[in-house]
């Protein structure tokens, strides 16, 4: 049996991601896992065009 990421299961969602470069925070596309929510890979940010890969989500907005 192998290991497979459900890409089916998973939610797209915008939220709020630490940029380890500029050290502020910005918007970007976050998928949400089983267990967290990472940052979608391929994303730049907005700010100073750095890739958020290693970004910490901080703030997911997310309806109640």
């Amino acid at each position: 049996m192998t290991n497979k990421i459900h890409t089916l299961d998973s939610k797209r969602l915008l939220a709020s991601v630490h940029c380890p470069i500029c050290t502020h925070a910005v918007a970007a596309e976050v998928v949400l896992g089983r267990l967290r929510a990472v940052v979608k890979p391929g994303q730049k940010c907005p700010r100073c065009g750095s890739s958020l890969d290693a970004g910490v989500v901080l703030k997911l907005a997310e309806a109640a």
